[in-house]
């Protein structure tokens, strides 16, 4: 078990998901987490209706991929995984979709001032090993009044709804890289802490029962 489990980290080591793991990851998501992914796209458009979109951290994709179906938006998935740029890019093109998967330090983007109107994120912010510098970056290729959804997990979510979403999960692999995740993510007085210390001067967080929802605005 103990040599599993650092073999598990091994493949997280450098902050994004690589190897095996992401292909067990690839399939997790689109059995379990498809529906909540939906659901973070249709936030997306109702803040906004076209234009630039980057997503930090897209994992296989599938956000991009669901904004890529609902909207007239020019789509970026920014990630440091080599493995899960390989995952996105097949997924888009299994579906067809248009979206543009890069591989790149969310602290350090590829990317000029003023680029994006909106900046979308989900499950990738307790792997940011400088969050101030990513929240700084995103401010700076925000452009004008452009906004920003950081989804994450919330490190004080309850056993109890923890084991709600376990139980639906058959790998233990998975299992563990969930409790994990929850282990090293943040609070919402703790992202209120990184965030005075940058750019963002609005914001908002809003729980829920195992997540923050993180809204900013430049």
């Amino acid at each position: 078990m103990r040599n599993l489990i650092r073999t598990i980290k091994q493949f997280t080591s450098k902050g994004g998901i690589e190897g095996w793991f992401a292909e067990k990851y690839d399939k997790f998501a689109k059995e379990v987490l498809i529906d909540e992914y939906k659901r973070i796209a249709s936030r997306t458009t109702e803040q906004v209706k076209k234009g630039k979109v980057l997503e930090i951290g897209p994992g296989p994709g599938y956000i991009s991929i669901e904004l890529s179906k609902i909207g007239d938006f020019q789509i970026t998935g920014l990630d440091i995984s080599e493995t899960m740029i390989e995952i996105a890019k097949r997924n888009a093109k299994e579906t067809g979709a248009e979206v543009e998967f890069k591989l790149g330090d969310a602290s350090n983007m590829p990317f000029e001032d003023n680029t994006f109107d909106f900046v979308v994120s989900s499950g990738s912010l307790h792997h940011w090993k400088e969050p101030i510098e990513v929240f700084n970056e995103t401010y700076r290729i925000l452009k004008t009044n452009g906004k920003a959804l950081i989804y994450d997990l919330r490190k004080n979510a309850s056993k109890g709804e923890i084991s709600k979403i376990t139980k639906k999960i058959d790998s233990f692999i998975i299992r563990w890289g969930l409790k994990h995740s929850i282990k090293e993510s943040y609070t919402k007085d703790k992202i209120m802490e990184l965030l005075s210390k940058t750019k963002f001067k609005k914001s908002e967080i809003k729980e829920n029962p195992i997540g923050l929802e993180i809204w900013l605005k430049k």
